[in-house]
């Protein structure tokens, strides 16, 4: 298999990390087309992230770039917007973590560069500096010579006050002192020896003037005035080295920068910069980013066949890594902040810490999850964003409510990942509140509350979207997790309620009133407004119901929507818009970079990751597979997770939100999925049902399958005690008429076998009292192993006998007390390994048994002969929550095959 290409268009902006207490942002100049600065490629920002988190956001520097001379040709390429640029983050065993900038053509020069230049950053872990080095390299068959100035522009934010710089000739070191505006001590350093160095009024624009400012010295001469010494509002502090390099040659030097909150900390900074070469600390960095990468043996890396494949991932994370604040655990949304500013979207940085937790990184998916905890509000809420230097609360679109069941679940997978009972503990507060808060807004049609989701597209008005619904259930589902792990088990059967009102709402036809989520032309609608109309948009952001698994994978309607999603809204063959008819990144009035995508509906390679799961679920590898290759080829050069969009028509990133970690982490878990190596979906422990159905069971139950077609169904396994996928639940249906409950239940090895053939399994139904649901029972199974709920009743068939035998609880142990009859005994299909039942409501009932109100918990067994032990044993079960229907009350849903 070949290697996919990434596109040629850079990502206009990256930021770095040095894991402790400084980020900075590099850019490429203009960050769109929009944008009206003269910067050429630099770091365009530095943040100091100790002590106060006012000074947070203060960016220290105007800019640190470097500027070039072709000495041997008497050629100035010094104008740095003129240069056009790549960058990127490298993954390599020697380089990993290195950003990469290299420069490419010069515009209006007769003659380019006559050397390839490219200038890179590493931020040492938890050391108080950034190096740089600049590597010319000579393709050519003569000796070149370049002059490289290397200049800092300090940020003064207080234009009436000074700043003093001086040049410290022991190290070989620039340092300005800005603390007169409240600021820091920011310093340069060579690690070199240098031609010359300025401490410059940037206001002096004369050549010649001892004081002026760098560039203008090195633009006109090539030399630097060696100011040592200087104090004005609007300093600057530069470098010079001249660099000859033989023909087919390279040469690298080095510099370095910090920010620190004290003169003495500054002095410490650079002899600790000072003690290792460039190469050096270059090589500590990437030596680090592999480390980080293995995470011991709990980072999980991919293999793919597509080498661009393993590329993107590992850089992807490195990305992801280098744009988490490391003090607060905050993220921005996006690299690039010239539209989105510096905010942290609570939707986006949810899901981002769940990629990386399933990727095993899991000390920076808690630093996020206690971060949020930490900024919930009083009614367990989240507002959509904030600043993610200060964590300052920062208006926008709102409500968007998707951001509560993305917390949930992440907290509840982090748990799983990591079994840190003490993480569990101390944000159980703020998931009960969250839940609590969603149970609390179930509305009368059944779906949580309304918000702008997603799209916050308020235009729209307020709706019961598909994306925010499915977040809904599935960080309830997780609540239920954890309240079962904290054996709060009433807690746990009571927020079953909130995904099953949910639930039944999403499988509702929307022509029913109220109206449901399930369009009778075969998908889920995009929502149901807040007024009860309909919103039948066919929209690609739903597809998270199936990915997430709400819906179950294997449904008819699962099938079918991902069906028409694909039909209707499918992009350069891989790709999908969000909707017929969309203008954002076009005309749009909110596009963050004007007319980018030169054409309506640019594809969202997010929403291709969720169909990529599906597909993987249902063992389409090959289209999957082919998805993940076209999102590669959409990145930016090298391999940079894309923006939000891709244009259609040029078929290239939209750099307005490019790199968007949201975007990266939908790739980082396909990919897992695919490899096997993480599944999205969870189980809650218990579910609720309900629904009245009579059903025929017959002595050939492969003749029966059709009437279960629309009984509401209930995904397992809920447990690991199966020992093979035999005696596992894949999924029960359940219903009642007045007389009976109705079950199916099949096997998640889709085989069992045929009567009184080895291996042995049994049906077991333990229940409680329908008639009494607080009657006492025992919370020992038949066979020894301990129930999840007490139980009073259980009804087994095995499959060497025909009988369908009946016990009750009495004392704490089971007591066979008869056989039931009146009923055909369970029967099985070998071939499908599905079962069928009819149990009478009078087995399981100590008296009238109570319809329409009142809740019973059964649960449905797979039990199996241990014939090591010679003894029988209880499989996997699922545990359910059951209301006797009436027949005109509504069903509970799950799921539906049709």
């Amino acid at each position: 298999m070949g290697t996919t290409n990434p596109s040629t268009t850079s990502t206009r902006a990256l930021y770095l990390s040095n894991w402790n207490n400084m980020m900075g942002v590099w850019k490429a100049g203009k960050l769109t087309q929009l944008d009206s600065s003269t910067q050429g490629p630099c770091l365009g920002e530095l943040h100091y992230l100790g002590g106060s988190l006012a000074r947070r956001d203060v960016n220290q520097i105007v800019e640190y770039q470097g500027f070039f001379r072709d000495e041997t040709n008497n050629i100035k390429y010094n104008q740095m917007s003129n240069f056009d640029c790549q960058g990127w983050f490298e993954n390599g065993a020697g380089n990993a973590g290195i950003l990469t900038t290299n420069y490419l053509t010069y515009a209006g020069a007769s003659v380019q560069p006559a050397m390839t230049l490219s200038r890179t950053y590493a931020a040492p872990p938890n050391q108080p500096f950034f190096v740089v080095g600049y590597t010319l390299t000579n393709p050519t068959s003569a000796a070149l010579t370049f002059n490289v100035l290397d200049k800092v522009h300090p940020n003064n934010v207080v234009s009436t006050e000074t700043v003093h710089g001086w040049y410290d000739s022991a190290n070989n070191a620039l340092i300005a002192d800005m603390t007169a505006s409240a600021q820091l001590f920011l310093f340069l350093g060579a690690l070199q020896p240098v031609d010359g160095y300025q401490v410059g009024n940037e206001a002096d624009v004369s050549a010649t003037s001892p004081t002026g400012a760098a560039w203008y010295s090195f633009d006109a001469s090539g030399t630097l005035q060696n100011n040592a010494d200087l104090t004005v509002p609007d300093l600057d502090l530069a470098f010079n080295c001249r660099v000859t390099v033989a023909p087919a040659s390279s040469q690298t030097i080095y510099f370095y920068i910090g920010v620190c909150e004290t003169q003495a900390d500054a002095e410490s900074a650079i002899a600790a910069a000072r003690a290792s070469t460039g190469d050096a600390w270059f090589s500590t960095t990437a030596s680090a980013y592999n480390a980080w990468l293995t995470n011991g043996s709990s980072g999980k890396r991919v293999d793919f066949d597509d080498d661009g494949l393993n590329q993107l991932f590992d850089r992807a994370l490195i990305m992801i890594k280098n744009v988490q604040n490391p003090v607060s655990g905050a993220f921005c949304a996006t690299t690039n902040p010239f539209a989105y500013g510096y905010k942290n979207w609570v939707r986006d940085s949810a899901i981002t810490s769940i990629a990386l937790d399933a990727s095993g990184h899991h000390a920076e998916a808690e630093s996020h999850f206690r971060w949020l905890a930490s900024l919930q509000g009083s009614d367990g809420t989240w507002k959509t964003t904030y600043d993610m230097w200060s964590s300052a609360y920062v208006s926008f679109v709102e409500p968007e409510y998707d951001s509560i069941g993305a917390f949930i679940y992440g907290v509840y997978r982090h748990y799983t990942f990591t079994a840190d009972t003490q993480f569990l503990t101390d944000l159980w507060p703020n998931v009960k509140n969250a839940s609590d808060w969603v149970l609390s807004n179930i509305q009368t049609n059944g779906f949580g509350q309304a918000d702008f989701s997603i799209w916050e597209e308020q235009v729209m008005g307020l709706e019961h979207n598909t994306y925010t619904q499915t977040w809904y259930v599935i960080g309830l589902y997780a609540t239920q997790c954890m309240a079962e792990l904290l054996g709060e088990t009433s807690l746990t059967d009571w927020y079953a309620g909130g995904p099953a009102s949910i639930m039944t709402a999403m499988q509702r036809p929307s022509n029913w009133y109220p109206p449901g989520m399930w369009n009778p032309l075969s998908y889920y609608n995009r929502a149901v407004n807040a007024d009860n109309s309909v919103q039948p948009l066919i929209d690609s952001s739903s597809d998270v119901v199936v990915a997430l698994g709400a819906v179950d994978h294997e449904s008819g309607r699962a099938s079918d929507h991902i069906s028409t999603i694909v039909k209707t809204l499918n992009k350069q063959t891989y790709g999908l818009c969000r909707y017929l008819g969309d203008t954002f990144y076009y005309t749009g009035d909110w596009s963050p970079g004007g007319n980018e995508a030169l054409g309506p509906e640019p594809s969202w390679p997010q929403m291709s990751m969720w169909v990529a799961i599906y597909e993987i679920l249902t063992g389409d590898l090959a289209t999957a597979l082919s998805r993940l290759q076209w999102l590669a080829s959409i990145t930016g050069a090298g391999y940079m997770p894309s923006g939000e969009a891709v244009s259609n028509v040029t078929l290239q990133p939209l750099v307005s939100s490019m790199c968007e970690p949201l975007t990266a982490s939908s790739f980082i878990l396909a990919a897992l999925i695919y490899e096997g190596q993480y599944a999205l979906g969870i189980v809650p422990p218990i579910y609720n049902a309900g629904a009245w159905k009579s059903i025929s069971v017959s002595m050939t139950p492969a003749n029966d399958w059709d009437q279960w077609s629309n009984v509401p169904y209930f995904v397992g396994p809920q447990t690991t005690a199966a020992p093979s996928a035999t005696y596992q639940i894949k999924r029960v249906y359940v219903a009642n008429d007045g007389s009976n409950l109705y079950l199916r239940v099949d096997s998640a090895g889709n085989q069992l076998s045929a009567y009184q053939q080895q291996p042995l399994f049994a049906l077991r139904v333990y229940s409680q009292d329908f008639a009494n649901p607080n009657a006492s029972g025992t919370s020992i199974g038949l066979s020894g192993e301990s129930l999840r709920r007490p139980m009073v009743y259980m009804l087994e068939r095995d499959s060497d006998s025909n009988l369908f035998q009946h016990w009750t609880a009495a004392g704490g142990a089971w007591s066979q007390d008869s056989s039931i009859g009146g009923v055909i005994a369970p029967q099985w299909d070998p071939m499908t390994g599905r079962i069928e039942a009819v149990v009478p409501l009078s087995s399981v009932s100590s008296g009238s048994p109570v319809f329409a109100s009142s809740w019973t918990g059964i649960m449905i067994v797979l039990a199996y002969f241990d014939a090591g032990s010679s003894s029988w044993r209880d499989g996997d079960s699922l545990l359910l929550h059951y209301r006797l229907n009436t027949s005109d009350q509504n069903w509970i849903y799950g799921n539906i095959d049709l």
